[in-house]
C-alpha cells in the first residue's frame, strides 16, 4: 500500500498543478479524472489549462511519458459515468476508452460510479439488472485488458450494501471489483460500528480506495442517520474524523490490498485558503504512518522494489 492524491484535491488546496502538490506532499502517485472526451489533467497544467488526450495509443503513450518523466505514477482513473443515461452506448464507450487508457498508463483501476439517472423510480432488481448488464458490455468490449473496474460505494444506490453485492454477484468477473470510499457508508447514515462490518465484508473485492472522513457529535455516531445528514457541517480531515483508518487499513492489509490510498478530502473548503495545504500535508503524513505500520510505504514503487 501507498498514499496517493485525487487530482481535484491539489487544486482545492490551492496548488498551481498536480506536480507541485505531489512534490510538496512528498508523494508520487495521483488519481486522475477522465472527461467525456477522454482527456486527463497534465501533471504541470494549471486548473483550466489544456488537458492531455488519451483517445488512441499514440496519445496514451504521450500522456504516460508526461507523467513518467516527472517520476509520477497514475494510481487510478476516475470516470463519473451514468449507466442509465439516455445514450447508454456512449457511456459504455467512455468507460471502455478509460479502461484502455488506464491499461497503457499503468493505472491499477478505473473507478466507476454507481449512481444512475432515475434510480429512485426504478425497482431495485431492475436497477441491479441494468447496471450489471452494462458492466458486462463494458467488460466484453475490453476483453483484451486486465485492469479492473472499481464500482464506488457512492450515492444512495452505491451505499446500499445489498445492491452493491448483488451487482458484484451478477457480473461475477475478476475484473469487476470495488472502489472503497472509507467515509461514504458513514455519510450514508450507517452507525459507525456497522460501517466497519460493511467494509470488512467487501475487503476481498477492493481494487482501489478513496479516503475521507466525518466527525459527528458523539451522540450521533452509533445512530442510524438519514442519507448525507449534516455532511457539510461535519465533514472533516481524514485524521480528525470518526472513521478509524487504522482499522480499515489493517483490514485491507489482511486482504493483501497493495494499491493506493487516494486522499479525497471534501472538508478543505471549510478552511481558509492559507490553511488548506497544511491540512492536506497532515492527512498525507497521517496515512503514510499507518501504511508504514502495515508494511507499506509513503510513495508508490514497482512491486518488488524498495523506496
Amino acid at each position: 500500500m501507498y498514499v496517493a492524491l485525487r487530482d481535484v484535491c491539489a487544486f482545492q488546496a490551492g496548488y498551481d498543478c498536480i506536480l507541485e502538490a505531489l512534490e510538496e506532499l512528498e508523494l508520487n502517485a495521483v488519481e486522475l479524472a477522465v472527461d467525456y472526451n477522454l482527456r486527463i489533467p497534465s501533471p504541470d497544467g494549471s486548473l483550466g489549462s489544456p488537458k492531455l488526450p488519451v483517445r488512441n495509443e499514440a496519445e496514451m503513450g504521450a500522456a504516460a511519458q508526461a507523467y513518467q518523466q516527472r517520476g509520477l505514477h497514475i494510481s487510478a482513473l476516475f470516470v463519473p459515468n451514468n449507466f442509465n443515461a439516455p445514450h447508454r452506448q456512449a457511456e459504455i464507450d467512455w468507460v471502455a476508452g478509460a479502461i484502455r487508457a488506464g491499461e497503457l498508463l499503468g493505472a491499477e483501476a478505473v473507478r466507476i460510479d454507481a449512481a444512475m439517472t432515475g434510480q429512485q423510480q426504478v425497482p431495485w432488481q431492475e436497477r441491479v439488472a441494468i447496471y450489471a448488464d452494462t458492466v458486462q458490455q463494458v467488460l466484453a468490449a475490453t476483453d483484451d485488458c486486465q485492469i479492473p473496474l472499481g464500482i464506488e460505494n457512492h450515492g444512495a444506490q452505491g451505499n446500499d450494501p445489498r445492491w452493491l453485492q448483488r451487482v458484484l454477484d451478477m457480473v461475477d468477473s475478476p475484473r469487476f471489483r470495488v472502489t472503497l470510499d472509507t467515509g461514504n457508508f458513514y455519510w450514508a447514515g450507517y452507525p459507525l460500528n456497522s460501517v466497519y462490518d460493511i467494509i470488512q465484508s467487501l475487503t476481498a473485492n477492493v481494487c482501489h480506495v478513496h479516503c475521507k472522513n466525518i466527525a459527528y457529535p458523539v451522540r450521533y455516531r452509533q445512530r442510524r442517520r438519514t442519507l448525507g445528514w449534516q455532511y457539510g457541517q461535519y465533514v472533516a480531515p481524514i485524521h480528525q474524523g470518526d472513521v478509524d483508518h487504522h482499522k480499515i487499513i489493517a483490514m485491507l492489509a489482511t486482504a493483501n490490498y497493495r494499491g493506493g490510498l487516494n486522499i479525497e478530502d471534501e472538508s478543505l473548503a471549510k478552511f481558509p485558503p492559507a490553511q488548506r495545504q497544511q491540512v492536506l500535508r497532515q492527512e498525507a503524513d497521517y496515512l503514510a504512518q499507518i501504511v508504514a505500520d502495515a508494511g507499506g510505504s509513503r510513495c508508490w514503487a514497482p512491486i518488488g522494489l524498495d523506496i
